[in-house]
């Protein structure tokens, strides 16, 4: 085993190279699972607290933004301050911050706290894929890097819904915030324990952190994130707030890309954005969290139709692990022999996503069971972690190194905070309309006409009155139970529209993306793998 203590983790002298390197994965774990809200817990949360959904999918994409915010600043932080000290004060901070989610009632408060959690996160994340990167790749070859990083968080942020979900069932919400805690306090003992104080350092100007940039960032890219969420539930366009905040956010955000076009040292360069190959890397990972995210459809499904509760729904998405490592796998060989044209990777990837559908479409039904979904579930994996590892390498190929953080700001904020919260915007509203549009159409052809109403309205009648109510009350329950399955139906059929419609689009990406020269071959053997990305 390498000597770790040369890759710059500073352990004690006491300290085996193989203690060093589970004290790293005990120290970053809780990082990668911590959030200041789960969506594994979505429904108990609101259910309990009173408050909306909506509340809890902006607290959770909070924390990715926090994470892109603070992101451009960690490499000055890092250098600037002993790692020891740095990592207590993050982890401790993370403690605290989880407590008061825990604890709090108010969603305004658990939206900023889950913020903070993610900026927070940022430090902890770098200074891990500084050291990490060497383990998993020693000749530091980033195509390496990725297949063996890339899994680990989205496996991890995976397995924190699964794990969230059976507590929130079992036992109470608040529990999955007790158990983060409770990590971060192994965390720190681990730090306390294993590391060393490294030698003084200069510390950093108050002007190196560039607060107005991350301000007007922050509350620009939020604002957005607030259109998107609270839309539908605030009637769009019908709400002061929406319409104010929806001039205001792309007003600061215009602001934000000016003064960076503008000043000598900026907060983050917009060099990225210049770069064709980062463009496209953007959209098509946009594309691909975009189609991900559809899982909420999928969540609906099994809710609605197959009334399966919470915990078994989200324990489904455990079948995604073994796609991500069967992708990361692939990549990893793909790269590495190089025989092959990335676009045949590429439309392989988005080919997964069409079968993903395609599998959805025929097979959604009253009649189909839970089973019949682990395999589409497993496919969905399997094409996100191969587009996601390969455009994270088209996107800085010929980018110059020092960009590489400016490349992960709109890296992180376009994949994980404006697509993923977007497309949840976008499936809740089309549903929405979809199902009313089809159960208004359902209603106006169901009389006592209809051999099959009738028949079932008949059936629940005498049910009822078998059940000892009155004629009336026996009507009431029948007329119900013809409703909750007219709602059932509608739900059905605009699920059908809808993965109908993303299979055609994803066939469609994939076919053309077969075909697009994005080059000759990709070579991945860049300095300093790691730094850009989370």
């Amino acid at each position: 085993m390498m000597d770790v203590r040369s890759l710059g983790l500073p352990v004690r002298r006491w300290v085996p190279d193989w203690l060093a390197v589970a004290a790293l994965f005990i120290v970053i774990l809780p990082v990668l699972m911590v959030n200041g809200a789960y969506t594994g817990s979505m429904l108990e949360v609101s259910n309990t607290l009173g408050t909306n959904t909506e509340d809890i999918t902006m607290a959770y994409y909070a924390a990715s933004a926090g994470m892109a915010i603070g992101y451009p600043i960690v490499p000055k932080v890092l250098s600037a301050f002993p790692a020891k000290p740095l990592l207590l004060a993050d982890l401790v901070l993370q403690f605290f911050l989880s407590w008061i989610c825990a604890r709090s009632q108010n969603a305004d408060i658990l939206i900023v706290a889950s913020f903070v959690i993610g900026f927070l996160k940022g430090f902890m994340m770098l200074w891990f894929i500084r050291i990490v990167k060497f383990i998993f790749s020693p000749k530091d070859v980033r195509s390496e890097f990725y297949s063996y990083f890339y899994p680990l968080v989205f496996g991890f942020g995976q397995l924190s819904m699964v794990l969230t979900a059976e507590l929130a069932y079992h036992y109470d919400w608040k529990y999955m915030y007790y158990f983060e805690m409770t990590l971060m306090l192994l965390s720190v003992l681990t730090v306390i324990i294993c590391f060393r104080q490294d030698k003084d350092r200069t510390g950093l100007p108050i002007e190196e952190l560039h607060l107005r940039e991350m301000l007007v960032a922050a509350v620009g890219v939020l604002m957005l994130m607030y259109v998107a969420d609270y839309g539908k539930m605030l009637d769009w366009m019908a709400s002061f707030k929406i319409r104010a905040y929806l001039v205001i956010g792309p007003i600061l955000i215009a602001f934000f890309i000016w003064l960076q076009a503008h000043a000598e040292k900026p907060f983050v360069n917009l060099a990225p954005l210049y770069q064709p190959k980062a463009i496209v890397g953007y959209l098509y990972m946009m594309l691909v969290m975009f189609f991900s995210t559809s899982t909420t459809l999928l969540t609906n499904y099994m809710t609605s139709i197959l009334q399966v509760d919470s915990a078994r729904t989200y324990l489904l998405y455990i079948w995604m692990l073994p796609g991500y490592v069967l992708g990361a796998f692939i990549c990893f060989w793909w790269f590495r022999w190089q025989r092959w044209r990335f676009r045949f990777l590429i439309a392989g990837g988005m080919a997964c996503f069409a079968l993903f559908f395609g599998i959805l479409y025929f097979t959604v039904s009253p009649e189909s069971t839970y089973e019949m979904l682990f395999f589409p579930v497993f496919i969905r994996g399997l094409g996100m972690l191969v587009v996601i590892i390969a455009f994270a390498l088209f996107s800085v190929e010929d980018l110059n190194p020092k960009f590489l953080l400016s490349n992960a700001f709109f890296l992180i904020l376009s994949r994980s905070v404006l697509a993923p919260i977007m497309a949840t915007s976008f499936y809740s509203n089309v549903l929405y309309h979809l199902q009313q549009k089809y159960m208004h159409s359902l209603s106006e052809t169901l009389t006592m006409a209809d051999p099959l109403a009738a028949s079932r309205f008949s059936q629940s009648l005498s049910s009822g009155i078998g059940q000892g109510h009155g004629y009336a009350e026996a009507a009431q329950m029948a007329t119900s139970s013809l409703y909750a399955t007219l709602q059932q139906q509608s739900l059905l059929l605009a699920l059908k529209d809808i993965l109908g419609w993303l299979f055609i689009v994803t066939l469609v990406i994939a076919i053309v993306s077969r075909f697009i020269p994005f080059h000759k071959t990709i070579r991945v053997t860049f300095a300093k793998a790691g730094d850009d990305m989370v």
